[in-house]
């Protein structure tokens, strides 16, 4: 493995680390909103949340942020501080006008929002008020995690991923104690519990960008914003981002849809997707983006001089070690999916009847774990190359294949039928984007590593067999809350791991050699 790698491997592993933590809190807020809050009052937070969350992915996050790392990864390498303070001064500048306005605009209309997000909420006045309430109050968060994801791109391409991995931690503490400290204070006072909420959500994300502020501090990017609009590098990344930005909008126009479907399903049903979507992704975020993260602003230099060669290298790395992570997590995630819910939601106002809904949710989507793992390390490459156009097409068509495969199976299936499409697309996406990747770079090598997935599966299905089989100690009609339970969920992930990674290592698969060996060099470092 090269220093490249090697450090792709490193990266990743401070960014999974703190997406770790944040996502084990991220579920301990989900438990808690379960057992706190009826279902009725959770959808419409739910869908609230989901139309700033959006926006986020669609301002700062998503395209504008990539960009901004692609074009200062190069100013970066250059050494040119100045120039680099240049750059961060206008982009913060043009961020911060834009999103105040952005801001604006949705705390105004929406109600028009709510509606395209929570369509089904419409016989429901009560419970349409309420989300149309919380998009309003929440917005704010969008033009503060906007920020915060500017200021974590800079980061990264600067080589810091510490205090970026480990801000959205305080999102998740912040959630945490509003809805314990204020949810009686604002029912005393006529209120809806379930705003406390969304004062956590607003709370959180200005202590995410706050967090980040001694970094840059530190770095000397910590610059007073400005407005220039010619400036080269600005106009470098509204290039790369104008057109990531149709692909994210298409991207927001498919979670609008599929909230808007499971809207119409009944009550719970938002409330039972959100939970499995929290589950499927807690593996994406922790291993698989934290791999992506981390290789972007490698992608990016290389292209920048000329290294094709390695940078395909890269990108092979980082999907092989993607799939690595994540194909087991897929079997896990099947495989232990009611012991799974069980001991996260199963108490207060959530019942066994919801963790069997939750479950069947989690365990079809579940499905598509690795084609979402394989579009999330394609992607970063056709931006480092500055081909936007290829993951927009790739995007929309991802929403065509999902309204068509979710509009006949949400009938029979209801918000199976939803997850069941939302796999089906990911699917159809990811190996549409490495088809399309092979013809822009040449061989990427697909059939060797077809044939390590197949080692992969090879190890997950022992692992399987044995976590499976652990998990008929539990008794989870009992709920969350019973030590039995808990210990026989404990267990069985233990045994899963365990089994998995001596399979793996029995198997010679490559991925698990590069992880224990980044371990032994560690330690030997340690102990020099």
């Amino acid at each position: 493995m090269g220093e490249t790698e090697r450090a792709v491997t490193r990266r990743a592993g401070i960014v999974g680390l703190g997406t770790l933590a944040s996502r084990i809190l991220g579920l301990v807020r989900d438990s808690v909103i379960a057992a706190l809050f009826d279902k009725q009052a959770t959808d419409a937070f739910w869908v609230a949340f989901v139309i700033p969350n959006s926006f986020r992915r669609l301002t700062a996050e998503g395209a504008f942020s990539i960009s901004v790392v692609s074009v200062f990864s190069k100013t970066w390498a250059k050494g040119d501080l100045e120039e680099a303070r240049r750059f961060v001064a206008v982009t913060s500048g043009f961020s911060i006008l834009v999103l105040g306005a952005l801001t604006a605009a949705g705390m105004l209309g929406a109600q028009g929002l709510t509606w395209l997000a929570g369509q089904g909420f419409s016989d429901d006045p009560v419970k349409f008020s309420l989300a149309v309430s919380l998009t309003r109050s929440m917005f704010p968060y969008m033009l503060l995690i906007s920020l915060t994801a500017l200021a974590m791109g800079l980061l990264n391409s600067a080589g810091r991923f510490f205090s970026p991995a480990f801000a959205p931690v305080l999102l998740n503490v912040a959630t945490i104690a509003c809805a314990f400290g204020l949810g009686g204070t604002l029912h005393g006072m006529g209120l809806h519990p379930v705003y406390s909420l969304a004062i956590g959500t607003v709370v959180g994300g200005a202590a995410q960008l706050a967090l980040q502020i001694p970094s840059l501090r530190a770095l000397k990017l910590l610059v007073r914003p400005a407005i220039d609009f010619g400036h080269a590098g600005l106009r470098k990344v509204l290039t790369l981002t104008l057109p990531m930005v149709f692909g994210a909008a298409a991207y927001q126009v498919g979670l609008f849809i599929s909230s808007t479907l499971a809207s119409s399903l009944g009550p719970g049903s938002v409330t039972y997707i959100q939970f499995a979507t929290r589950l499927m992704e807690l593996p994406l975020a922790v291993l698989v983006m934290a791999i992506s993260t981390a290789a972007l602003p490698s992608l990016a230099a290389m292209r920048g001089e000329g290294r094709m060669d390695d940078l395909k290298r890269t990108y092979g790395h980082s999907l092989r070690l993607a799939l690595f992570v994540s194909t087991p997590a897929m079997v896990a995630l099947v495989v232990l999916s009611e012991p799974i819910m069980t001991v996260l939601y199963q108490r207060g106002l959530f019942t066994h009847a919801d963790v069997i809904e939750t479950a069947g949710a989690l365990s079809w989507m579940a499905v598509g774990t690795c084609s979402v793992a394989l579009v999330r390390q394609t992607v970063p490459v056709f931006y480092a190359i500055e081909n936007t156009r290829t993951p927009v097409l790739m995007t929309v068509a991802n929403i065509v294949i999902y309204v068509a495969a979710a509009l006949p199976l949400m009938g029979p299936f209801g918000q199976r039928g939803l997850c069941m499409a939302l796999s089906i697309a990911a699917t159809a996406q990811g190996l549409g984007l490495f088809a399309l990747l092979r013809g822009r770079l040449g061989r990427l090598g697909g059939r060797s590593l077809a044939f390590a997935w197949l080692r992969m599966l090879l190890a997950c299905a022992p692992m399987a067999a044995a976590a499976w089989g652990v998990s008929l100690l539990g008794r989870w009609e009992r709920g969350g809350n019973s030590p039995r339970n808990l210990a026989a969920l404990a267990l069985a992930v233990v045994v899963g791991v365990a089994v998995y990674a001596t399979v793996a290592y029995a198997l010679r698969i490559p991925e698990m050699r590069d992880i224990t060996g980044a371990v032994e060099r560690r330690l030997a470092r340690r102990r020099a």
